[in-house]
């Protein structure tokens, strides 16, 4: 059962990275993962039905692992698009392709090497938190000197 997990959240985790930098930059982060979120299910409960596992873990692995994935993905996609502003038109918002093209690989990395070698997935989990969490207090530091000079 546990490597059916495991390769559920991989194929979850694949699922967030490729529709988190495909999903247009205006959509805010929740609506990412509501949208993702069902497809991350599916993609764990197809794991885990080809295993003959029972499906009740499929719910908590897709939301974990997609929803994970788009909000990090769009986050650096987003970075993406914040550098090249001011080479974009309107009508090219959305991230620049070589971020997609590296994205969509290693979405296409997890998702095989993690039905190959189940716990990889974990691997990928860990650092995708890793990753948003080191965003995130950078983003806050940021800002902090604005913040002492209310």
């Amino acid at each position: 059962m546990f490597l059916a997990i495991c390769q559920g959240l991989g194929l979850a985790i694949a699922a967030g990275l490729i529709l988190g930098v495909v999903f247009p930059p205006i959509m805010p982060t929740w609506g990412a993962v509501a949208g993702v979120a069902p497809i991350g299910v599916i993609a764990a409960g197809a794991a885990l039905n080809g295993a003959d596992e029972a499906l009740w873990p499929a719910l908590p692995v897709g939301l974990l692992g997609a929803g994970l994935a788009v909000a990090v993905t769009r986050d650096v996609a987003s970075g993406a698009i914040r550098r090249q502003r001011d080479q974009l038109t309107g009508a090219e918002i959305q991230a620049p392709s070589g971020v997609t093209v590296i994205v969509v690989i290693a979405a296409v990395v997890v998702a095989a090497v993690s039905l190959v070698l189940a716990p990889v997935s974990l691997v990928a989990l860990l650092a995708l938190a890793s990753l948003g969490i080191s965003r995130r207090q950078r983003a806050q530091r940021k800002h902090e000197g604005l913040r002492v000079l209310r």
